[in-house]
């Protein structure tokens, strides 16, 4: 093939070529600021309709580019007003036609600048590093054809050198947006195009360090850890170095503090048969080092020095390694011999305005958030992140799941035995296996998702096997496709699936326990984060820290993918798919995060940091003999860097409090503390103790007085109470904001995205509730479906409601019963006794305490409008004047209430297709429900739990409406 344009249109259509004159893959370092010039920042870029149209002017070195566009590198085009939008596909490629076809359109822009080489790196190698490229790339320096790259999640570099002129070079790069390689990258996420990652030139030393392996292990004391340094040394020329040469190697902890030198000579053996390549390889054993986990991220640092036969420094680099271990045994998934629990998330490359293009800040923010939120692993879903990305997950500590960029999801089960593809899939594990392996946060390798089961996978597992026997094996379709006892062992050495319904994995892990499966269960992907989600997180927790066999999972996702975007009025918007136009799309299922776009945590982020808390608190014993359980759910931290507080709530209100004295208690482990001594008063209604937990001192992650767990200990609580018949008071008198009051009878909500998709097509077996009330007249018709009746009673205590609902069989699972209304324009603040502080539904209320809470009404937190902002297990609920004091309060006589108060109807919500749409009312419109059904994860998993739902039968919603006057 031609070189030149014409040739690389020809690698972009063909699945067979992954790469010419590319470098092979090695592990990342950092080089010396004067061995490196960075690329990034503006470039001169031009776009072509197809990478056959592109001319050889285009990547010619002398054409003058002063009229093209500018670019920002890192960057995606499809960001940067050049024609191109974002298109957003789940399954579906976004053209017709079977692999390896490409749209009769292939964008493809080619970039162009300019860089000087110093004087000082004569006679050094000049190596072009490009960190990613979406889909793929052809290189051109000087307007010679340099080398044509694949895999757009990992970076190429090519030997530049020889194309160099003294000067001004230009270097040029065309990307083009689809390729036959686009079949293997069919990710949940948005097709964008573009340089994403950094683009850099540095300089290669003659003799030279060419990559280093690092495995440092530990030995079953957890004190003496191992250490296996391989260094390869190359030479720009290809001719081996001769004796004499040696490394050094440099063991020290993170302070600097050295542990260990260790020096070994080049392999010089050119023996046929025999001769491996020029490593040298030290070993050692290091006692009383500290081990390296995700709750106590222990880095030491390995300086490698590449000695010449003088004893001269030639070549040094840096690597940050973790003395750890990760073993299966006996069903259990073990690092440094301890069960641990996966507190997980998926993450995608994300940012609202800047698309994949993230910057290391932002990933440090990522990161803080999760931490602050109690999780402990990230999937590097669905492809490999950037290499600082693993930096920091070393240093801020979080274990992950290194994830290969291979996913076929719309030839899920075919494409994997097409042998066209099956060097591509093969190779997308193995380099990033060679990229990543020195990192201790990696504690699972990741096949790729959603691809079909095949040979290329048991033969990528069985190469991971032979190079790097230090971690398992991870792939959620080996299982999927065969079973989970005993299928597809040799692809994945632990079960992982996803969207498993509670019942299924509790009842594997039985298995486990009853010695009949062998591997733990880990989930890849559960509890799908979409709008108004997560419901039954405690359950799901539930199981997994009382199942032999189970450890956790990732929960999808870590973020919305929402995408800032300007409308023509000049509003903003976080746009999802078909918003840019794009076509076929899967709308807003780009938007299922736990935090939003621009990393605000969705309400559920309190719930699934409950789940995830290190400590958690009980009781055991009766009345005032009762002691408190605390059971440390770290695997190796013990408590001692936290502090716990107590305080006793008397029906809502705090009345005393203090600090809780705790013995030392290690990992896993679990004491017992005598109860603070407090006595709930006569006439209490509740009475509860409160724990906090808090941050002694500053974390790297956290300030000190960080929140990270919190229980209630209930000492009294309301017994269920019937409705009591009260006659009119003749002599009471209504206030006017009471007479106003007309509650309408209502089974309506706003369909959350797990009820059903509105903006979407429908997708067979998720979500279908939504359908079913439509069809029923439940958007419509509402209470008419039902009998049901109000009686209003005016008594000396306020306005007295009781109202009473029959629900027939045939409408079996509502998604409410209750009453809503408006008030009075003047009361725009709530306050409640009941479940809180944060927003919380009947399956996802676990992390709710109950007290006396005072806030704002709710705005809107999911990217497309839907129910939010319920309150559970209210005793009162108030909406309240803050000029005068003055508060409308709604109190129970009966069982306790869900609430809320909102700015808008559930109507409003419902039209509504984004927050653009909606327009705040000038009242709040209040909702009191005698039952609300669960939110569950239906829009990817299992629904609502029956236990959550509204079923037939008989309801009461008894309360008294009365004015409390502020003071």
């Amino acid at each position: 093939m031609a070189p030149g344009p014409d040739g690389y249109a020809r690698f972009v259509a063909d699945p067979e070529v992954l790469s010419v004159n590319r470098l092979v893959m090695r592990t990342p370092f950092a080089h010396a600021a004067d061995d490196v010039i960075s690329l990034d920042g503006s470039w001169s870029a031009t776009r072509y309709a197809h990478p056959s149209g592109v001319p050889e002017s285009a990547v010619a070195r002398g054409t003058d580019d002063t009229a093209w566009r500018s670019l920002e590198v890192p960057g995606n085009w499809t960001l940067q007003g050049m024609g191109d939008f974002p298109h957003y596909t789940n399954v579906v490629m976004p053209w017709r036609g079977m692999p390896p076809s490409l749209p009769d359109e292939v964008a493809t822009v080619v970039f162009r600048r300019s860089f000087t080489v110093p004087g000082k790196w004569e006679g050094r190698s000049v190596i072009l590093h490009v960190g990613g490229a979406e889909s793929v790339h052809g290189v051109w320096v000087n307007g010679e054809f340099v080398g044509y790259g694949t895999d757009s999640r990992l970076a190429s570099e090519y030997d530049v050198t020889r194309f160099l002129v003294p000067g001004s070079n230009t270097v040029a790069i065309a990307v083009s947006r689809f390729s036959a390689q686009s079949h293997v990258e069919d990710q949940d996420q948005w097709w964008m195009a573009g340089l994403h990652r950094t683009v850099f030139v540095w300089a290669r030393r003659e003799v030279h360090i060419a990559d280093v392996r690092v495995d440092a292990g530990l030995r079953d004391d957890n004190t003496t850890g191992t250490l296996r340094v391989v260094a390869s040394v190359g030479t720009n020329s290809g001719t081996p170095v001769g004796p004499g040469w040696a490394v050094r190697v440099d063991v020290t902890t993170e302070d600097g503090r050295a542990l260990r030198t260790m020096s070994a000579e080049v392999a010089s053996n050119l023996m046929p048969y025999v001769y491996e390549g020029q490593h040298a390889v030290s070993e050692c054993e290091i006692p009383r080092v500290r081990p390296w986990s995700a709750e106590q991220p222990v880095r030491h640092r390995v300086t490698v020095t590449l000695l010449d036969p003088s004893g001269a420094a030639v070549h040094t680099v840096q690597q940050w390694t973790g003395f750890r271990r990760v073993d299966i045994r006996d069903g259990n998934l073990l690092v440094n011999g301890a069960r641990v629990m996966v507190r997980g998330v998926n993450r995608h490359d994300h940012h609202p305005e800047r698309g994949k293009a993230v910057t290391e800040q932002d990933m440090r923010e990522d990161i803080l958030v999760m931490k602050r939120h109690n999780v402990n692993a990230v999937r590097t879903a669905h492809y490999p992140n950037a290499p600082a990305f693993l930096d920091l997950c070393d240093e801020l500590g979080l274990y992950v799941v290194g994830e290969a960029n291979v996913e076929s999801h719309a030839w899920n089960t075919s494409l994997c035995h097409d042998p066209r593809y099956r060097a591509t899939m093969v190779s997308r594990v193995t380099r990033m296996v060679e990229r990543d392996r020195n990192h201790p946060s990696v504690i699972m390798w990741s096949l790729g998702n959603e691809s079909g089961y095949g040979e290329p996978h048991d033969a990528a597992a069985a190469w991971i096997r032979a190079n790097d026997g230090t971690r398992p094996v991870h792939y959620e379709g080996a299982v999927f496709h065969t079973d989970w006892v005993n299928g597809g062992k040799a692809a994945s050495d632990v079960v992982c699936p996803m969207y498993a319904p509670i019942d299924a994995i509790v009842n594997y892990g039985r298995m486990v326990g009853e010695g009949k499966a062998t591997r733990p269960l880990v989930m890849c992907e559960y509890s799908h984060a979409m709008g108004n989600s997560n419901g039954s997180l405690s359950d799901y927790w539930d199981a997994f820290e009382n199942t032999p066999g189970l450890q956790g999972g990732f929960v999808w996702e870590w973020k919305d993918h929402g995408i800032s975007q300007q409308l023509d009025d000049g509003t903003k918007r976080f746009a999802y798919g078909g918003q840019f136009g794009d076509s076929p799309n899967d709308g807003n299922f780009v938007a299922d995060g736990l935090v939003s776009s621009d990393l605000v945590p969705h309400p559920a982020m309190r719930e699934l940091a409950w789940c995830h808390r290190p400590v958690s608190v009980g009781t055991a014993g009766k009345g005032s003999q009762s002691v408190l359980v605390i059971r440390n759910r770290q695997s190796f931290r013990d408590l001692s860097w936290l502090r716990a507080d107590w305080e006793l709530l008397v029906d809502g209100e705090r009345t005393k409090g203090g600090r809780l004295t705790v013995p030392r208690c290690a990992g896993g482990a679990t004491v017992r503390v005598s109860r603070p001594p407090v006595t709930v008063p006569r006439g209490a209604v509740d009475a509860r103790i409160v724990v906090r937990w808090t941050v002694r001192a500053d974390e790297p992650w956290c300030a000190a007085g960080h929140l990270v767990a919190w229980d209630q200990v209930v000492l009294r609580e309301p017994k269920p109470a019937k409705p009591a018949r009260t006659k009119t008071s003749r002599g009471a008198v209504e206030p006017p904001e009471v007479t106003v009051l007309a509650p309408v009878p209502t089974l309506w909500r706003a369909a959350v995205d797990n009820d059903g998709f509105k903006v979407m097509p429908r997708i067979p077996g998720f979500g279908q509730s939504l359908r079913r009330w439509t069809s029923q007249g439940v958007d419509v018709r509402g209470a008419e479906l039902i009998e049901h009746s109000t009686a209003r009673t005016v008594t000396d205590s306020g306005t007295r409601f009781v109202h009473r609902f029959r629900v027939p069989r045939h409408l079996d699972d509502l998604p409410r019963v209750g009453v809503t209304f408006p008030v009075p324009a003047r009361f725009t603040q709530v306050r409640w006794w009941g479940d809180g502080p944060h927003e919380c539904y009947p399956d996802r209320r676990a992390s709710a305490m109950r007290a006396v809470w005072q806030a704002d009404p709710d705005e809107l937190p999911y990217l497309v409008p839907q129910e939010f902002g319920l309150r559970t297990g209210c005793l009162w609920f108030e909406v309240t004047d803050p000029a005068t004091g003055d508060a409308l309060r709604f109190a129970t006589d009966g069982d306790p209430f869900h609430a809320s108060a909102l700015w808008h109807t559930a109507d409003d919500l419902h039209a509504a297709h984004d927050a653009t749409q909606l327009v705040r009312r000038d009242h709040l419109t209040v909702h009191l429900d005698a039952a609300h059904r669960g939110l569950g994860t239906a829009s990817c998993g299992p629904d609502t739990l029956p236990r959550y739902r509204v079923g037939p039968g008989t309801y009461v919603l008894a309360y008294t409406v009365s004015l409390v006057r502020g003071e």
